[in-house]
């Protein structure tokens, strides 16, 4: 498993992982748009993500099996250079849960935010979501506080617990 930095050349493969995908991502998230599933859809996301990269203030990330297949993506957005802190968000489709792939995508997201000198890294989990509850107290992640009514999936309200890590 590895950690790759998006890119417009593989915009056919994320295409092809996001509609795949998009059934069990949208059973725990809000879906996207329906423009997003379609060639000009990605590449546009894509050129999103890169301008925002450019501008350090996203790290969009793709996690690659070990057959270099995208098991799922992993990005640190909203990069506050100045407060040293970021947003980690993560989500692996269905097949690859269970194998231990986003612990260690967490692990090497944090090292890279470790090279970017940030601080603070802040994610959210479902209350529901146990499995990342467990992926991010693995990586030393601490419950801070719990958010009621934080998003919406599937027409109902979910509560969120927010988790900060202190990157040495």
């Amino acid at each position: 498993m590895e950690l790759r930095l998006l890119s417009r050349s593989g915009y056919a493969s994320l295409l092809r992982f996001e509609v795949e995908k998009r059934a069990w991502f949208e059973s725990h998230i809000n879906p996207r748009e329906a423009s997003f599933y379609s060639v000009d859809g990605v590449k546009s996301h894509i050129e999103e993500c890169l301008s925002q990269y450019q501008r350090k203030a996203m790290l969009p990330m793709l996690i690659v099996d070990g057959m270099g297949e995208i098991a799922g993506r992993i990005n640190l957005t909203d990069i506050n250079l100045v407060l040293r802190e970021a947003y980690l968000g993560y989500r692996l489709g269905e097949k690859f849960t269970g194998r231990g792939i986003a612990k260690r995508a967490v692990e090497q997201i944090t090292q890279l935010a470790n090279e970017l000198n940030l601080q603070t890294l802040i994610a959210f989990a479902s209350v529901d979501n146990i499995a990342s509850q467990k992926v991010l107290a693995y990586n030393g992640f601490v419950k801070m506080k719990s958010h009621e009514n934080f998003a919406e999936v599937q027409g109902e309200n979910i509560d969120c617990i927010e988790y900060q890590k202190i990157v040495k």
